[in-house]
């Protein structure tokens, strides 16, 4: 996978192609759709989001119309003019071993409209983490690069085993590629209340380069940094350090010209 300019929309937070209002698409070099599961998904209830300087903890938890009603809308041509203006990841996930097959098997006949598929195997507000269990892990990525036939980036996490294990693992499956990372299980107290989520933003950085590091020591996988890039200078740390395109997400909340101008450095 070849991305001019080498950077990406984070799925989440790009939602269903709404920056394209925002950002001139030539900036772009994919968008990542909101992650799909099998079954549509209404959210964790309220507070979702909790902001501060430094990180934002979001309790989401992946509400999606589901597989299903998403082909449908494929069909409709609800998403034509989204993927006239720019390349297209779909993002996937399921709450069990078997939901991840079935959006997988549901999704292989549409596989030519995307330019590639990431699945999401570290999302820290559901129950089932595939990255917990290597011996199933390694069943689930051989089972899913059976069924389909386009480049397959695996988001990963820093939970469950070193990121650079899981990442051998990614490549001895067959897959290209990997989003590294997620967010992190992180915890809020406001007041009374405590706001449990995951936490993304300039705090995981750190966190995030040295997961590239590691995995670009131990691997040949194209990786899409992510976590904590916020200028130019951060994407250039990721470039440093072995990413082949740096995905964009928090920081779009405040200042979505962000991509223009790492656009504009690295192009």
């Amino acid at each position: 996978m070849e991305l001019k300019p080498p950077i990406v929309i984070a799925s989440g937070i790009g939602g269903m192609g709404e920056y394209l209002k925002l950002i001139e698409p030539k900036f772009i070099g994919a968008y990542t759709l909101k992650t799909i599961t099998f079954k549509p998904k209404k959210g964790n209830p309220p507070p979702r989001l909790i902001a501060t300087e430094n990180y934002l903890i979001n309790s989401i938890g992946l509400e999606n119309p589901g597989v299903e009603n998403f082909i449908e809308q494929l069909k409709s041509g609800q998403y034509d003019e989204l993927f006239e203006r720019v390349k297209i990841i779909f993002s996937f996930a399921g709450d069990n071993f078997e939901e991840y097959e079935q959006v997988a098997e549901k999704m292989a006949p549409f596989q030519n409209k995307f330019i590639a598929f990431e699945c999401n195997l570290s999302c820290p507000n559901v129950h089932f983490n595939p990255l917990s269990d290597l011996t199933t892990l390694k069943r689930l990525l051989s089972s899913l690069r059976r069924k389909l036939d386009i480049f397959l980036i695996a988001k990963l996490g820093i939970e469950g085993a070193f990121v650079e294990s899981i990442a051998k693992l990614v490549e001895l499956c067959g897959w290209d590629g990997v989003t590294l990372i997620n967010t992190i299980r992180a915890l809020h107290v406001d007041g009374e209340r405590i706001i449990k989520g995951g936490v993304s933003g300039p705090i995981l950085k750190p966190i995030a380069l040295r997961a590239v590091h590691e995995v670009r020591s131990k691997t040949k996988l194209y990786i899409i940094a992510s976590g904590g890039i916020a200028s130019e200078k951060d994407a250039e740390d990721f470039f440093k350090v072995g990413a082949n395109a740096v995905s964009v997400g928090t920081i779009l909340y405040k200042d979505p010209s962000i991509v223009e101008r790492i656009a504009k450095n690295f192009s």
